[in-house]
């Protein structure tokens, strides 16, 4: 009896410290995500994009190579920001179309989809 005692003992320590960590490593997204709403907000009212913003928000950026369907070419782009990674836009169709859709120059828009995350 002592002995199935200091097993389940054992493995509740281990579980114990499985857990431990799993709660750290949430608290240190937690905190990231904190982070980045705190950037974020500090930019709110921005009117341009600068050097400084861009090294504060954005880790990285994947750029796709140009497919052209029916026509059309399109190119995507994966933004990975820092704190929080690549962040899906909602569903488009959901949101009216002069909303996600940015005339660039002449013959170039700008569309938002949905993105494809790894995991």
């Amino acid at each position: 009896m002592s002995k199935r005692y200091e097993q389940e003992q054992g493995e509740n320590a281990k579980k114990i410290k499985a857990l431990r960590l799993e709660l750290k490593k949430l608290e240190d997204k937690r905190m990231d995500v904190d982070t980045f709403l705190e950037t974020v907000r500090r930019y709110t009212d921005a009117t341009a994009i600068t050097k400084r913003m861009v090294a504060e928000l954005i880790q990285y950026i994947e750029v796709y190579p140009a497919v052209k369907e029916d026509g059309i070419t399109n190119q995507r782009v994966t933004i990975h920001y820092n704190c929080i990674g690549a962040f899906e836009v909602p569903d488009r169709r959901k949101i009216p179309e002069r909303d996600i859709l940015l005339e660039t120059r002449k013959g170039v828009a700008l569309s938002y989809a949905p993105a494809q995350i790894a995991i």
